[in-house]
């Protein structure tokens, strides 16, 4: 886990046991027991979309967290899951949207702009509900930058684990991007250094 001042990562090289993902849903699925190239997705753009290392490239391992998250659905069943990159509730148009961010960006929005994929905290963007549809779209448009959260309708918050019940039949909860039907409640936790990744 990175601290401030302190370097992150170590000097290594890439060798034919190093593996190749592509995007957040194949990183959160890879095996803890090798090293990781990922290539593609918001784990990669929060750490500037570098070019995969060919085997015997100098580059450097870097820890990453991961996401853990626990579904409870409407038939009061219950799945745990790993996460690279966020979970949202909601969406930008109308009512809630909670985003809990590993690095920061969902697609090519950059919702919480603080956020360190290793610094072993999750970070939090809301908008609440009553902000209405033109500030919505000016904030989703200012949030490629990283601009929009200072708005009094817009928070952010930083946590090791976040929970949220559902609030419709219909809001929507994604995972990395993939849709999760009929939930009724979801907790996200911090895993610190989860994943090594060559940089």
């Amino acid at each position: 886990m990175i601290t401030r001042g302190d370097q992150w990562g170590i000097p290594t090289t890439r060798i034919p046991a190093d593996l190749l993902v592509n995007g957040d849903r194949e990183l959160a699925a890879s095996s803890t027991d090798f090293r990781l190239i990922v290539r593609g997705g918001d784990i990669a753009h929060s750490l500037g979309d570098p070019p995969p290392p060919a085997v015997g490239d100098r580059c450097t391992e870097v820890p990453i967290d991961a996401l853990r998250i626990s579904i409870t659905f409407k038939n009061a069943s219950a799945q745990t899951l790993i996460a690279a990159s966020h979970v949202m509730v909601g969406n930008w148009l109308r009512g809630r949207l909670v985003c809990v961010s590993n690095g920061g960006f969902i697609g090519a929005l950059n919702v919480s702009p603080r956020a360190h994929p290793n610094d072993g905290f999750l970070d939090l963007m809301t908008i609440d509900p009553s902000m209405g549809i033109q500030q919505r779209l000016r904030a989703r448009k200012k949030s490629v930058l990283g601009t929009h959260t200072p708005h009094p309708l817009v928070e952010t918050g930083r946590a090791r684990s976040f929970a949220f019940s559902c609030q419709s039949r219909s809001e929507p909860l994604r995972v990395d991007g993939r849709r999760i039907s009929s939930w009724s409640a979801v907790q996200v936790e911090i895993m610190p250094d989860y994943w090594r990744l060559l940089v």
